[in-house]
């Protein structure tokens, strides 16, 4: 409400900008400097969100618009289950919290983790009798001193207590067991959950108490490093679709700005379904801005055709004309706007092509947000 009626004060001051003063009324800030620009203070730019860009270089011809949306590697997101039932008793980080790989995320404690490591250390000690009494019936057989059947039986109980003793070993270093103190007696209670990648956590499915078996996530991490762009090519433009090419996105939330990306991977494979191939396409620039699962409108540039371009939002149609402003700033709190004709051509993904720059150059600052309040300035105006 509050913003609304400053951006009413705002456009009072600039539609009255023309019309006839009192002698004892102030001059208004807002003013006509002459016929073609009008000047706004900064509190007067701020309140009706008026925001400038430069004119771009663009390919807007032979290209194909596709869907998609941001995502990761597989390798870059990861979920994080117990081996083995357990109760939870200790949860060490939150949701949205940074962790590293190895990082223990939750304690659990477990009967069946306890009963692993007794077996281990039972198996451990009968291990010792069990390799002497083979050596000893080999020695034996050897000098036909004991029977074949007594030989194999020994062989059979070595050999398989030494499997199960490692097989259970390597089931305890899954579960981050310490051999040292296991070794000596030392039975622990309970096992740890650990991260198995760096990045942040996205979903936990737990809380103290909780029992947890292997089929449940109880964490979900997914690393941002590298987000990328997932679209889908529709069967009628795939073959036209090659590594390197430019690719332009805009994301529905942010419709003001346009992103850069390239073709990286074309997939080989028609889904069945929407008759579509998947492209995997590299962001450029800054990837922290994006969140995974935003969804993406798409221009893939087929071939290079440059074209100077503005947001179709910088561009006014007045009577038969059309026209884009140029900013310029008087002093530290006053700006001046100048209204230019321009001519237009193609117009494709939220660009539209400026034909002809005249007196305009690519390190102007234009309006691309606000553009209808300054065309207003005028028609109320002089």
């Amino acid at each position: 409400m509050y913003k609304l009626y400053y951006i009413g004060i705002a456009l009072f001051f600039i539609t009255s900008c023309g019309k006839d003063r009192n002698a004892d009324q102030p001059e208004q800030t807002v003013n006509h400097a002459k016929e073609s620009t009008v000047i706004l203070t900064s509190e007067q730019v701020a309140a009706i969100r008026l925001k400038t860009g430069q004119i771009e270089k663009r390919d807007l011809t032979n290209v194909i618009k596709a869907n998609g949306y941001l995502d990761v590697p597989p390798q870059n997101n990861a979920v994080v289950s117990p081996m083995i039932i357990g109760y939870v008793r200790q949860i060490n980080f939150l949701v949205g919290d940074n962790v590293k790989k190895g990082q223990v995320m939750a304690e659990l404690e477990s009967m069946e983790f306890i009963d692993m490591q007794q077996h281990y250390v039972e198996l451990n000690a009968q291990m010792m009798f069990l390799k002497e009494e083979f050596e000893r019936q080999k020695l034996l057989i050897d000098s036909d001193a004991v029977s074949k059947k007594t030989f194999l039986k020994s062989e059979i109980e070595y050999k398989t207590a030494s499997s199960m003793l490692e097989g259970l070993k390597s089931k305890l270093k899954l579960l981050g067991v310490n051999f040292e103190k296991l070794n000596q007696g030392k039975v622990e209670p309970r096992f740890s959950l650990r991260a198995p990648i760096t990045g942040s956590i996205k979903m936990m499915n737990t809380m103290l108490g909780k029992q947890v078996d292997p089929s449940e996530e109880v964490f979900e991490i997914i690393n941002t490093e590298h987000i990328h762009l997932e679209l889908s090519v529709y069967e009628q433009d795939a073959a036209k679709v090659k590594k390197g090419q430019k690719v332009w996105f805009k994301i529905p939330n942010q419709t003001s700005s346009i992103f850069e990306g390239e073709v990286f991977l074309v997939g080989k494979d028609l889904s069945e379904d929407k008759r579509s191939i998947n492209v995997h396409v590299h962001i450029e620039g800054d990837e922290s801005q994006f969140t995974v699962g935003m969804y993406a409108n798409a221009t893939i540039v087929v071939e290079e055709n440059t074209s100077n371009t503005l947001p179709v939002t910088a561009v006014v149609v007045d009577g038969n004309s059309t026209y884009i402003f140029k900013q310029a700033q008087l002093n530290e709190n006053q700006y001046t706007f100048e209204k230019i004709a321009v001519i237009t051509g193609i117009e494709s993904d939220g660009l539209i092509e400026i034909s002809d720059l005249n007196e305009l150059n690519l390190e102007d600052e234009i309006v691309i947000e606000g553009a209808f309040y300054l065309l207003n300035a005028f028609s109320g105006g002089d």
